[in-house]
């Protein structure tokens, strides 16, 4: 019997799947370069900004201001997970999730204490994975990664440049034969 696509098997997957490629997304290296694509949808400017946002909120967030969005994401980890958090909050911003309207009670410390609530109009930080949005998001998230690995331009360095035309030039000078 043939095998199942689990994408095609899984609604939540294949929406996510099916979400991503109707965005006509641009070629990038990273999901970074894909904030002024977002942007654009939002209708809004993002700000990338690496804190430590301590143990009450989750490694990532989301917060909207009436004039800015902020992505909040943790400089301890990995650039690779960091990424994850960066997509994951993108596909917040692209599906249009609004999210809880409270911060945490500040701690005495940290990032929530440098906010002014007053100034925040939807706050993404959550942690329950069981929640629709936040698989939503999650699987969104993993599909934009997927589609900047396999959609990324070439590498442009000095030496690749310096080798596809030296590539060139002995192309010219030596026709290959028919």
């Amino acid at each position: 019997s043939a095998a199942v696509d689990p994408v095609t098997a899984d609604p939540v997957l294949r929406s996510g799947r099916d979400f991503v490629a109707s965005l006509e997304l641009p070629p990038v290296a990273s999901v970074r370069e894909l904030r002024p694509f977002v942007e654009e949808r939002i209708g809004q400017p993002i700000r990338l900004v690496p804190a430590e946002v301590g143990e009450a909120v989750p490694c990532g967030m989301w917060i909207a201001t009436a004039d800015m969005s902020y992505v909040f994401y943790d400089p301890e980890t990995s650039p690779a997970h960091q990424d994850h958090i960066i997509a994951h909050e993108f596909a917040h911003m692209l599906k249009g999730h609004r999210g809880a309207r409270t911060l945490p009670t500040p701690d005495g410390g940290g990032l929530l204490n440098l906010l002014d609530p007053a100034l925040i109009t939807a706050v993404l930080g959550r942690t329950d994975y069981a929640e629709f949005d936040e698989r939503d998001a999650e699987t969104v998230g993993s599909f934009l990664q997927a589609y900047v690995i396999s959609h990324s331009p070439p590498p442009q360095s000095d030496s690749a440049d310096r080798i596809t035309r030296t590539l060139l030039r002995r192309d010219r000078h030596h026709p290959r034969d028919p």
